[in-house]
């Protein structure tokens, strides 16, 4: 039987601008894999949970210090959250309040779907603070998503006819392309952690629909300000298009590494797991 070698050594409460958040620490058993920078993950949604995010990524425990948190209003973080609350600036406070409660002057962060917008802001926000940035499957703009899931749903359209089960064609091609069993229950479990109605007021009713908060929602003018080593991962059917995300690394830079994961949709960690897994390793690995 595989053992890790990490263990899970606090869960701890951060207060933050509206209530608490909830993080769990991870610290390798090996000394020198102890003492790299640590690694702080967060969630997509908005309303997700970073549950499912250790669930997929834990070997990366192995390898230094990792915390994962739910962001206010999530599924380990239950907040009610005020219009006011729900901006991209107030979220972006949160690592901020981690990094300073755990006395972490500097860490690597990493960001799913919305949650790297999350850090990415953060890195804008307090680049020193960052060691380096992974951004997988980033939302970077609001009218880019949706105009490139416009351009999916056509292409299903075109090829299958207007009469298709589009919500579920569109699931199965670019959210989350695996088939097997343990990854079904991994996303069914994902779902059941979410905060529907925080979704749904931030973001709409799908993927592919927005009517949320976040219309306004494009760092695409502000990336190429960031001066921080930038990994940005996303599927090859991805809703984070790699057309899209090549357009990204363009902006930022020769400090920009992108990798696009064959076969695989926005739910990369499921749909490719150990290759992502790798590239974050190879990627963290000349940094350290």
């Amino acid at each position: 039987m595989a053992i890790n070698r990490h263990s899970l050594e606090a869960v701890k409460t951060v207060s933050v601008n509206g209530g608490c958040i909830e993080l769990r620490c991870y610290r390798p058993h090996c000394i020198e894999a102890a003492e790299r920078i640590p690694l702080l993950f967060t969630h997509g949604g908005p309303g997700g949970s970073s549950v499912g995010l250790y669930d997929a990524l834990h070997p990366l425990a192995d390898q230094r210090p990792t915390i994962f948190y739910d962001q206010l209003g999530s599924f380990a973080s239950p907040a009610d959250l005020l219009p006011e609350q729900m901006t991209l600036k107030r979220f972006a406070t949160e690592p901020l309040c981690i990094l300073d409660q755990l006395s972490i002057s500097r860490a690597h962060v990493f960001g799913h779907s919305w949650g790297g917008a999350v850090m990415t802001q953060f890195c804008l926000d307090h680049p020193g603070r960052v060691a380096a940035l992974l951004l997988s499957s980033p939302l970077l703009s609001t009218q880019r998503w949706i105009a490139d899931c416009n351009q999916l749903i056509k292409n299903i359209q075109l090829e299958l006819g207007k009469s298709v089960n589009l919500e579920k064609e569109f699931e199965r091609r670019h959210f989350c392309r695996s088939d097997r069993d343990t990854d079904k229950e991994a996303l069914r479990c994902e779902r059941q952690r979410g905060n529907n109605k925080l979704y749904e007021q931030m973001w709409g009713p799908s993927e592919f629909e927005h009517q949320g908060m976040l219309s306004e929602l494009d760092l695409f003018p502000k990336i190429q300000n960031l001066s921080t080593p930038t990994l940005l991962i996303c599927g090859e059917h991805d809703t984070a298009t790699p057309e899209t995300m090549q357009d990204a690394r363009s902006a930022i830079g020769d400090h920009a590494r992108l990798e696009v994961l064959k076969d695989a949709g926005h739910k990369t960690y499921l749909d490719r797991n150990h290759s992502l897994i790798e590239v974050v390793n190879d990627f963290l690995v000349q940094l350290d």
